[in-house]
């Protein structure tokens, strides 16, 4: 399954279970983009939970409240969360994002496609393995 959608602030580009997100240049990402691009991202998922690979080496600058937005709200259907970055700005912003919020999900950041791939695909093995071994079962 191939699907792709664009608004004023990002690409996504859905390809089998793995959504990716490419954030456009020169925008300020506050509360109003912020829901924008969560409001898009899901209408891309159709309600399907899948691990997510958001590449925001062009992003300058994220608001407080849009970092509050994207840790919360910003977080449904995200069964995993790959941040791509270009130091040392976005990695600046990644690491104040991973360093102030809880995560319900696994959350990283990657210099490099194929690292921030290999995240995803041993996240979902593990959230794979998590659902078949029971836990908390006494004999």
């Amino acid at each position: 399954m191939k699907k792709s959608h664009e608004n004023k602030y990002a690409i996504y580009l859905l390809t089998d279970d793995l959504l990716h997100i490419i954030y456009k240049k020169g925008h300020y990402i506050d509360l109003k983009a912020a829901q924008v691009i969560v409001r898009d991202r899901m209408m891309v998922q159709e309600g399907k939970e899948m691990p997510v690979l958001c590449d925001i080496r062009e992003v300058r600058m994220v608001n407080k409240p849009a970092r509050d937005y994207f840790a919360l709200d910003g977080s449904l259907l995200i069964k995993a969360l790959a941040f791509l970055i270009d130091p040392p700005v976005t990695d600046v912003i990644s690491a104040f994002y991973l360093g102030t919020h809880p995560h319900a999900v696994p959350t990283q950041s990657f210099s490099t496609t194929s690292g921030a791939l290999g995240f995803l695909k041993a996240s979902m093995v593990m959230i794979a393995i998590l659902c078949i071994i029971p836990i908390g079962i006494h004999s």
